[in-house]
């Protein structure tokens, strides 16, 4: 695997089991089991229970029943599995708390992001040497804003945010719904694109609460990104 994808795939674990409630994140892939080192499992259950849950997935796919989610519960914890692409899934170990609707937020945020490192770091695509311009499924149309040409500054966008809210008491889950669905918002009241994108970033500061001086600093700190953006270079041309 594309040692960049990877990296990038064991960082998106580990936020998932850093989230309070989630005891172990993992992605099966065709080699075996891509792990965070920070939750429950090692090499030799990540790829046990790797192979379990391609057989479950492949299983329901046979019988004319393909998973979009599954949840099954044991004792007191859960496993939520995602089908990703092909031999790939995310399965997730979670306490039977209300961490379920959290993690699933956070993983339909980064989903496509995630589909498209797999598909990047597949065999097939790095033979046809077509490494960042691979195209993804996206599943709705926030999915698509952040694949497409708006995306880089959009993660930074988040990234911002997220450090933000952290310091008025969210958490980073909690961050990411709340602009998923400030990103919605944006959609339905108008086309999203670089002119239209100070409406987004207006609504992001209201929700970072009265503090005037701290929405003046988030707001600096996110004109600084969109400078920084080729985009806006452009645009300014």
């Amino acid at each position: 695997m594309n040692i960049d994808a990877e990296n990038r795939l064991l960082s998106f674990l580990g936020e998932l089991s850093s989230i309070p409630g989630v005891r172990g994140a993992l992605i099966t892939t065709d080699d075996g089991a891509l792990f965070s080192g920070d939750g429950v499992f090692n090499q030799s259950i990540a790829a046990d229970l790797a192979r379990t849950v391609r057989r479950m997935v492949v299983a329901s796919a046979t019988v004319g029943a393909p998973l979009a989610e599954l949840l099954i519960n044991f004792g007191r914890s859960r496993m939520m599995i995602i089908p990703l692409r092909e031999e790939s899934n995310l399965a997730i170990l979670l306490d039977r708390d209300n961490v379920t609707s959290t993690v699933r937020s956070v993983v339909k945020l980064q989903h496509a992001s995630i589909k498209a490192l797999l598909r990047a770091a597949s065999p097939d695509s790095a033979e046809s040497g077509v490494h960042g311009q691979v195209t993804s499924e996206p599943e709705d149309e926030v999915d698509r804003l952040m694949l497409g040409e708006l995306g880089p500054v959009l993660r930074d966008v988040q990234g911002t945010f997220s450090a933000y809210a952290e310091s008025i008491g969210k958490a980073q889950a909690e961050s990411a719904g709340m602009m998923r669905e400030q990103m919605r918002e944006w959609l339905l009241c108008c086309n999203p694109s670089p002119y239209t994108f100070p409406l987004l970033i207006d609504g992001l500061a209201q929700l970072l609460g009265d503090n005037l001086d701290r929405r003046a600093s988030f707001m600096n700190d996110v004109q600084a990104a969109m400078r920084r953006s080729k985009i806006w270079g452009a645009k300014s041309r």
